[in-house]
């Protein structure tokens, strides 16, 4: 049994709430415990470091602290609560003024920035491994032509190293493989799909997620597969925001591995864009549709 702490953020407990179903039932069949952070709070997102980055540091460092306690790894599945963790987490830790600055703001709380953090794709490929992966399948998935949508975050935390390759990352590609879905090799694996603008400007998200939307279709997929949330609501919402475009299903990563070891994903009601007929197309290893 392996234990990690878990820290969910805002989408994963309102708008992706099916998401974090999901990837608790994923792991659990893994034997990975998740401890959810007790009294954790936003990361800040895009919209703490554009007012400061003390205050984006701070906000981190508070949920670094109550990570810390634990002395366990850190899971955020969530891009942007996963960039900005690790980005303070490295500057605490590395930076003497900032860990000064941030146990002032936090005190009697102290963070120390030692917490490893880790994202989905990583998780999954430390905590679990391909060779398990591979070995527990139970439904053929290679029906699904998956493009891996990692997003513009994932990779590119400024100041700090990849685990993966920055502009041609494979980690996802690895685990769709190893789960035996078809992937499909494209070119806007990390652009950007117009992150926190849908609300502000609708139409550059029409614009840049209607890009990869497109590019997928070109590509020969019938699924977009992503970890992020954002990126995920934005795609989905691709059908109401591109109604020139034919709608691609867009999956979390973690969506793909319940249709391959339980035939079904729990969340496929939540979808804008239906994955009925992927869900159909699935079949039991060794006999019929599941």
């Amino acid at each position: 049994m392996i234990t990690l702490s878990y820290f969910p953020g805002c989408s994963l407990t309102s708008s992706s709430s099916f998401y974090d179903r999901s990837l608790r039932r994923v792991l659990s069949f893994y034997g990975v415990e998740l401890r959810e952070l007790e009294d954790w709070s936003c990361c800040g997102a895009a919209a703490a470091p554009a007012m400061g980055h003390d205050l984006a540091d701070v906000l981190n460092a508070r949920n670094i602290a109550i990570a810390e306690r634990s002395g366990l790894h850190l899971l955020a599945p969530c891009s942007a609560c996963y960039a900005r963790t690790r980005a303070s987490a490295v500057k605490i830790a590395g930076d003497r003024s900032t860990r000064k600055m941030v146990n002032e703001a936090l005190a009697p709380m102290s963070a120390k920035g030692s917490v490893e953090v880790r994202n989905v794709i990583e998780a999954f490929l430390q905590y679990v491994g391909v060779e398990r992966i591979a070995a527990s399948v139970a439904y053929g998935i290679n029906s699904i032509r998956a493009v891996p949508y990692y997003g513009c975050l994932l990779t590119r935390i400024m100041d700090v190293p990849s685990s993966d390759d920055v502009e041609d990352p494979s980690g996802m590609d690895v685990l769709l493989d190893a789960l035996g879905a078809s992937v499909v090799p494209w070119q806007f694996k990390t652009e950007c799909c117009g992150a926190g603008s849908t609300v502000t400007d609708s139409d550059r998200t029409a614009h840049l997620s209607g890009r990869i939307m497109a590019m997928a279709l070109k590509a020969g997929a019938n699924a977009v597969v992503t970890t992020c949330p954002l990126c995920q609501l934005n795609l989905d919402l691709t059908a109401h925001l591109r109604t020139d475009l034919p709608g691609v299903p867009v999956l979390f990563l973690t969506e793909i591995f319940e249709l391959a070891l339980f035939g079904r994903a729990e969340g496929s009601r939540n979808h804008l864009i239906s994955m009925a007929g992927i869900e159909g197309s699935v079949e039991v290893l060794g006999g019929m549709g599941a």
